[in-house]
């Protein structure tokens, strides 16, 4: 029994110490790939400006209806009131005609009781059917508010209910991690939103990533012609003109992007798309220029 023993002691430590040979490599590459890491691999601003936009939507809706049921009982009462002033002036207008009517008889001496009632009979009628026609325009207005107000809140529910695929799709975009990926899912979104600007934008970044610098550039312009003030459309462009070798164009779009947002001048040295503008003077002043205006801002 002894002897086995003294047999595995030294076999088991040979083995963990084969093991941990083994995996230092593996850890060795996987620490590297992290020291290399970046960029985030979701963008957290997107979600919560989806997320605030539907609140906002569902507080307007809440409120659209808060209105709606409270013009609703204002017209009602509005509608009774009226209906029973016109009814007691009608009522009084009859006693007023009747009386004046009595003393007509007296005066001028009508023997004809059925003549008077018979004009007694044609006023009324005018009376009520004007009060009555006046009603039925009151209510057929009231009738067109209800169905315009009906058709807003069946707008606004389609509204929240894209913004909820949007805001999915999003989500899914954010977690996506192949180029390819996350251009399947901005496709979905701008089937449901065609001018997405920054849809759009992304799917351009996402097409530099595959190397399609002239689709990446082509997208960025779409961007720009929805929102002309859009900084990451301009910063994608920049991009991927400078990838095509357009150094001039590129730099003019940068100092843009720059220009509307000046903490894409963080990420400038780690994009591998701006590598052929190192040797650019005119790219190496824009640089400058915007470090030395970010650390007097500072």
């Amino acid at each position: 029994m002894k002897k086995l023993l003294l047999l595995l002691v030294p076999m088991i430590l040979m083995s963990t110490l084969f093991a941990k040979e083994i995996n230092k490599p593996e850890n060795q590459k996987v620490k590297e790939r992290l020291d290399k890491l970046q960029k985030p691999l979701f963008t957290p601003f997107v979600e919560n400006y989806i997320l605030n936009e539907l609140k906002q939507l569902r507080i307007d809706n809440k409120k659209l209806k808060v209105e709606l049921y409270k013009k609703l009982a204002e017209k009602e009462v509005e509608i009774t009131s009226n209906t029973i002033s016109y009814a007691t002036s009608t009522i009084n207008n009859i006693f007023y005609i009747i009386a004046a009517a009595s003393s007509l008889l007296v005066i001028i001496g009508l023997s004809s009781i059925r003549d008077v009632n018979q004009k007694i009979k044609t006023i009324v009628d005018e009376k009520v059917s004007k009060v009555i026609d006046d009603y039925e325009k009151r209510m057929s207005l009231i009738e067109k508010d209800l169905d315009k107000r009906s058709k807003q809140v069946l707008q606004n529910q389609k509204e929240i209910e894209k913004t909820n695929i949007i805001h999915s799709l999003w989500i899914r975009a954010a977690q996506e991690t192949t180029p390819s990926g996350k251009i399947e899912i901005f496709d979905e979104i701008l089937k449901i939103k065609p001018l997405d600007a920054e849809a759009l934008t992304y799917k351009a970044e996402a097409a530099l990533e595959l190397d399609e610098a002239n689709w990446a550039l082509h997208l960025a312009n779409q961007a720009l012609n929805i929102d002309d003030d859009y900084p990451n459309a301009f910063y994608q462009k920049a991009k991927a003109n400078s990838v095509l070798g357009y150094s001039d164009f590129a730099i003019n779009d940068l100092e843009k992007a720059l220009k509307l947002n000046e903490q894409y001048i963080e990420e400038i040295e780690n994009e591998e798309e701006f590598d052929s503008l190192n040797d650019n003077k005119k790219f190496l002043a824009l640089i400058k220029k915007f470090k030395q205006d970010s650390e007097t801002n500072n």
